[in-house]
Order: C-alpha cells, then sequence, then structure tokens
C-alpha cells in the first residue's frame, strides 16, 4: 500500500458509501464497471472452452487466467462494494459440458485466450489513465501489470507451440 493510497483510505474510515463517493469520479466508476464486466464475460468464455483442452500446458495456463480473472473480479467488486456502485449481473459459476466438439481445438482455445487477454489493455490503460483515486488506480495498475504477464506468457506458449502469427522477420 502506497502513500496516497493510506491517506485516502484514512479519509474514508467511518464513512458512508454516499460520503465516500466524492473521493472517485463518474470515469473511475464507468471503468471499474467496465472492468468488471469484461473479467466475468471472459471467465463466462473461459469456463466455456476449458472444457475442450487436452494440452497439460493450455490447461496450466487456462488456470492461470483464471485465478487473474477471480482476483480482479473480487477486488473490482470490492471497490464497488466500498462506493456503493451497482454490480452486474453475473454469469453462472460454473459451465460443463457433456458435448465434446472435435472441431474446437487447443489452437482455438488459445486463440480465444489470447484475444480476450488482449482485450483488457485498452479498458484498464484507459481506466488508469482517467483515474484520479489513489486506490482505484492502484488496483487498475495492478491488473494491468498481471494482464501483462498473462499475455508474456501466452505469448510465449504461442510461439512454442505455432500458434501465435508471428510477424515476418526483418533482415536488414
Amino acid at each position: 500500500m502506497d502513500i496516497m493510497d493510506k491517506i485516502q483510505r484514512l479519509k474514508e474510515i467511518g464513512k458512508s458509501q454516499k460520503e465516500k463517493q466524492k473521493y472517485i469520479n463518474v470515469s473511475e466508476v464507468f471503468y471499474v464497471w467496465d472492468i468488471l464486466v469484461a473479467k466475468l464475460d471472459i471467465m463466462e468464455s473461459v469456463q466455456i472452452i476449458e472444457n475442450f483442452t487436452n494440452d497439460k500446458d493450455l490447461k496450466f495456463i487456462i488456470s492461470r487466467v483464471v485465478d487473474v480473472l477471480q482476483s480482479g473480479i473480487v477486488d473490482m467488486e470490492a471497490i464497488m462494494k466500498s462506493y456503493g456502485i451497482p454490480f452486474p449481473t453475473r454469469p453462472p459459476a460454473g459451465i460443463n459440458t457433456t458435448t465434446i466438439l472435435e472441431i474446437v481445438t487447443d489452437y482455438n482455445v488459445y486463440q480465444t485466450l489470447f484475444e480476450s487477454i488482449q482485450s483488457f489493455f485498452p479498458i484498464l490503460a484507459s481506466g488508469f489513465m482517467q483515474s484520479t483515486s489513489p486506490r482505484v488506480r492502484k488496483a487498475i495498475k495492478n491488473h494491468l501489470l498481471v494482464t501483462m504477464e498473462l499475455h508474456e506468457l501466452l505469448v510465449e506458449y504461442g510461439k512454442i507451440k505455432g500458434y501465435l502469427n508471428l510477424p515476418p522477420v526483418y533482415n536488414a
């Protein structure tokens, strides 16, 4: 916890949700809500595609993605609860399927994961730039850094498996 975050938390001690709302701006409220919605949507997609995964390494990566998403969901919900921001509708807790579709390959699962993680960058970067509250800014920054780590993991896995569409090598 940095100094500005501590100062904000001290100012908010004993305050009601209504009183705390003056410490965040409407843009931050939107981005916290939007980040949570994106995480919930991607969590639902990941829960569906993990049923079709065969590769053990990809299953490990999916478990890391799920852990990061769940952590992010908990963090955003804590901020929303603290400031009285309405919660979006949650997807089902788990999605299992008895049908195995041979057409859905590990490559398809990887592409879905890769594009899902990439879709966070504009939301997180914009939210960070628009944030004036130390608590919200720190939460978004932490999620941006963790998302960067997941992206690195997915890039390296994609290169190893030949799933990543690499740009051509530049020869000067």
